[in-house]
């Protein structure tokens, strides 16, 4: 069997990304804190690899986002927060990708959710 990633491939891979990203940056909750985000690039960049790894399963340890990202690091998300990150994610990935290359990134996302420690 392929690996996800490989199937999905890198163009379409790093078109959810850029649009997920891109959606990120306009959402009012990361509006807030754009300006103490100086490096999207970065974050687009370590998306990028993280999934592309993650998708075709290897193993990928995630950094802290610091230093780009202290406003995250120094406050963990809210389940309200990630809910709404998540489905933000997941219109990105069917924004892309045909059902059958989508529902199991998807089911990725909502596993590596279930691993995050929120603040409940």
């Amino acid at each position: 069997m392929q690996a996800l990633a490989s199937a999905i491939g890198h163009g379409r891979l790093q078109a959810v990304i850029d649009d997920f990203v891109d959606t990120l940056k306009r959402h009012p909750w990361f509006a807030a804190i754009n300006d103490r985000i100086p490096e999207f690039e970065t974050l687009r960049r370590k998306l990028l690899a993280f999934w592309y790894a993650v998708l075709d399963g290897e193993s990928y340890r995630l950094p802290p986002a610091l230093p780009y990202f202290p406003a995250i690091d120094d406050h963990p998300v809210s389940e309200c927060q990630w809910r709404t990150v998540n489905a933000l994610f997941a219109e990105s990935i069917d924004r892309h990708l045909p059902p059958h290359l989508a529902k199991p990134w998807r089911m990725r996302l909502d596993l590596f959710g279930q691993s995050l420690p929120l603040n409940r």
